[in-house]
This record gives structure tokens, C-alpha cells and sequence, in this order.
């Protein structure tokens, strides 16, 4: 007997939920930066991966020395200037890749950078496999060849699903750079273990 064909549309959000999540995207960085907190990522697939967002990093574009786009737009970066919802992600220090999501509108190169989520229960994977940036990628099977993909598209293993928003967010600097060091710019659910490193101080 012929074994079913996965469908290229399990676990896409319906119209109205997609909807709400393209306005969430289309807000500036650091609102969109916010609003994903709670939301979750599904990487699709026979065996699929739910993960809750707890942990991100707005990144503001042309006016922000620690974005990739304030030196312009290169091939590697041209992505962050897609609509919202387009996938951005990069190859750090030989090891390591980081997902990011196109927020704001096209052609305005603001993004998120996704940092820390927690398994879902029925996901199958530890509970720490998503705590940072680049641990996240390899959970979720991310790399530079996923960049430019739509979140919304039935063709991109990636997609994200509406969740429960945290009781109380926390913001602080952003971790690891060394340009505009001191904005606070990065949000995160407080009461979560998977957050991925402690703030030097809190906003």
C-alpha cells in the first residue's frame, strides 16, 4: 500500500491567524521584538518541533551600528530588506547559526534576532536544545540555505504559530556586541530557564 504524501500545509497557521502575525511582524523592531515573545516556531516535518519564543534582540537597520544592514545592503544581507516574516539567517564564528526574522515593512531593513525558546512538551527534544542563538538553529535545523525563505510560505520548513504571551516581559542591553552596546533592546521572559544568558542590568 502507497505510503500518504506529508502535507506541505500541517501546522501553517490559517488565514486569520496569519493575518495577526503578519501585523505583529509589521511593527518596528523593537515592538515586533516584544510582541514575539510567547509566539511559536514549528519546524514542520514528520516529526515536528514546537518551540516557545522567550528570548530576543531587536535590530534596527540603517540607524543601528550593531546591525548587518547599517554598512548596506550586501547579497548576504540582502534578505532583511524582504517583506516581514522573511527569514534571515547568518554563520557566526565558524560554528554557529542565528535565526532572525524580518519585522517592520519591506524595504526598511529592521529584523529580530531570535535568542532562546523553550520545547514545547510534545516536541520530543530537551528542554535546554533552544537556549541561544545558535543552539536554537541546530534544534530547528536552520542554516544560511533557509535565508530569504517566508515564514508563510507551505514550501519553508519554518513556520510560527500564535502563543501565550508572557505575564511580564524584561528588557536589558543586548548580549554579546560591542556597537550601541547599551540600547535596551533585548526582551525576554523572565521566569524562563531557557533564557540564554543574565542581563548586566535590567530597564
Amino acid at each position: 500500500m502507497p505510503q500518504a504524501r506529508p502535507d506541505p500545509t500541517a501546522e501553517m497557521p490559517g488565514p486569520a491567524e496569519e493575518r495577526r502575525l503578519r501585523a505583529l511582524l509589521g511593527q518596528p523592531p523593537e515592538h515586533a521584538a516584544m510582541a514575539l515573545l510567547g509566539q511559536v516556531l514549528v519546524r514542520r516535518g514528520r516529526r515536528p518541533v514546537r518551540v516557545r519564543i522567550v528570548e530576543t534582540e531587536a535590530y534596527l537597520g540603517a540607524g543601528d551600528p550593531a546591525a548587518h544592514a547599517y554598512r548596506g545592503r550586501t547579497p548576504r544581507n540582502a534578505p532583511l530588506w524582504g517583506p516581514p516574516g522573511t527569514l534571515y539567517v547568518y554563520f557566526v564564528y565558524g560554528m554557529h547559526h542565528c535565526l532572525n526574522l524580518t519585522v517592520d515593512r519591506e524595504g526598511v531593513p529592521g529584523c529580530v534576532l531570535i535568542r532562546a525558546a523553550e520545547p514545547l512538551g510534545d516536541s520530543g527534544v530537551p528542554a535546554l536544545s533552544c537556549r541561544g542563538p545558535g543552539r536554537l538553529c541546530r534544534t530547528l535545523g536552520l542554516t544560511v540555505r533557509d535565508s530569504g525563505r517566508d515564514l508563510f510560505d507551505p514550501r519553508t520548513p519554518l513556520t510560527l504559530r500564535e502563543g501565550a504571551a508572557p505575564r511580564r516581559v524584561a528588557v536589558s542591553p543586548r548580549v554579546g556586541i560591542r556597537q550601541a552596546a547599551d540600547r535596551p533592546l533585548r526582551f525576554f521572559d523572565p521566569t524562563s530557564h531557557a533564557v540564554s544568558a543574565p542581563p548586566r542590568h535590567l530597564v
